[in-house]
């Protein structure tokens, strides 16, 4: 097993019982789940080429289109303040410019060893 494999698992497993706030709508929980999910993602190191490929399919799997679904909920709840100030508190750009270099760079990912 690799060093840190069991630490980032514990990590991830304890970030699935924290749920996003129930007071939210059901859509709102959801992507407050999924971004902590891709901000997870997103700060971790590839320190060899496994990790960085597993790291790579998981940013896929929790990031992608998260740009367009933090706007329209951005305008769906823009009267909603304690909402929006949860979705303010997000980086509203976190994908590439080139989204279809990035649908294909995802689309040439593999699911983690791990995860099968």
């Amino acid at each position: 097993m690799k060093p840190g494999f069991v630490a980032s698992l514990l990590v991830i497993l304890a970030g699935l019982g924290q749920a996003a706030p129930t007071s939210f709508p059901k859509d709102v929980s959801d992507f407050l789940s999924r971004r902590e999910s891709c901000d997870h993602w997103r700060s971790e190191a590839g320190y060899d080429d496994e990790r960085a490929a597993d790291i790579a399919w998981s940013s896929c799997q929790a990031c992608q289109g998260t740009d367009a679904q933090l706007a329209r909920l951005k305008k769906k709840y823009r009267t909603n303040a304690k909402i929006m100030e949860e979705l303010d508190a997000l980086d509203s750009r976190i994908e590439p410019d080139d989204k279809a270099a990035a649908k294909e760079f995802c689309r040439n990912t593999r699911k983690p060893k791990w995860l099968k």
